[in-house]
């Protein structure tokens, strides 16, 4: 290395730089002979909200002292919470880690190719919130991308790309918010990775004429496939949007108040859903059954078989319409 000294994200990449080829078993932190543990916590103190629904879903216990992270946030746009991760959850998400013992942790995502990741990164303020709690932010159009051809993913016969990162880190958090979507539905967890590709596999995703695919559901439910560290997803819905709204506009905002968490992202995504129903969304949301849905349909066969009403085990706090939210599980 002519005394080189390098830095531990160099050494990382190094030594991970094509496991990423090879099959990955199922991912996204599902139990195969236990319940599906799934909280949701409200409160008027943002920050222990956060906090709550992590340690009921479990806690941190995949977090090994100087394990290196990367949270993925949701940065479509410039636009502030929610209609992006919001600076407050990815702060303390890294202030409790780094209380934890973690070791790097990364902030990144890839906004769509007419906006400026970087740009998004500040306007909604994550970009000075993860610096100021001590994490890197990185853009991922500028991080090394590998080809992955999961086994699992059918609908992408020819597999997509993300950034090695995935394959550096000891772990990643998915940060979404609650949002309903013109084209998919919702976009939560799962949806959240879409983020990772670059904008030709988007493309390709969304078909020929750029809108729905015949396949847009189960390719968006595949994503996740492409790496086995995903443990843990924290939902951020305390704000969100249940109605899509017309051109440029997001819709119907609401304000439940509520943070979900999970180390299963199609729990997560499940429970938000029902969530979403509970308070009133889309009349095609509002019609079909969660476990019916497309895209959770297909992530609970790929991640999580084992996964319905009866095996998942809900863990409350504070939230006044829980009856309500496991009424639209059944």
């Amino acid at each position: 290395m002519s005394g080189k000294i390098i830095t531990r994200r160099e050494f990382l990449k190094m030594m991970g730089a094509s496991s990423l080829l090879m099959s990955l078993p199922m991912s996204a932190g599902c139990p195969l002979q236990q319940a599906v543990r799934v909280s949701l916590v409200k409160d008027s103190d943002d920050a222990y909200a956060i906090r709550r629904a992590i340690e009921l879903a479990g806690d941190l216990d995949f977090l090994a002292s100087g394990d290196s992270l990367l949270l993925k946030v949701a940065l479509n746009f410039s636009d502030p919470f929610p209609a992006t991760t919001s600076p407050l959850m990815v702060s303390e998400l890294i202030t409790l880690l780094k209380d934890r013992g973690a070791g790097d942790v990364f902030v990144g995502d890839r906004s769509p190719s007419w906006m400026d990741t970087m740009n998004c990164m500040e306007e909604t303020g994550i970009y000075q919130a993860a610096l100021d709690a001590g994490a890197e932010v990185v853009v991922f159009e500028e991080e090394d991308m590998v080809h992955v051809e999961p086994e699992l993913a059918i609908h992408w016969p020819e597999g997509f790309s993300i950034p090695n990162l995935f394959n550096e880190v000891d772990h990643i958090i998915s940060l979404p918010t609650l949002r309903a979507h013109r084209l998919a539905g919702f976009t939560m967890g799962v949806k959240n990775f879409v983020g990772a590709m670059p904008q030709d596999d988007r493309f390709f995703m969304h078909g020929p004429s750029l809108l729905a695919g015949e396949n847009f559901m189960e390719m968006i439910a595949e994503i996740p496939l492409c790496t086995d560290k995903i443990h843990l997803s924290v939902l951020d819905a305390r704000e969100g949007w249940s109605i899509v709204g017309l051109e440029e506009e997001y819709g119907t905002l609401i304000t439940p108040g509520i943070v979900i968490a999970s180390k299963s992202l199609v729990g997560a995504d499940a429970v938000g859903l029902a969530l979403l129903k509970s308070v009133g969304t889309t009349s095609d949301l509002m019609e079909t059954r969660v476990w019916d849905n497309p895209v959770i349909k297909r992530a609970v066969e790929v991640y999580c078989p084992n996964l319905s009403c009866e095996t998942m085990a809900l863990q409350s706090e504070g939230v006044e319409n829980i009856d309500e939210i496991k009424k639209q599980l059944l």
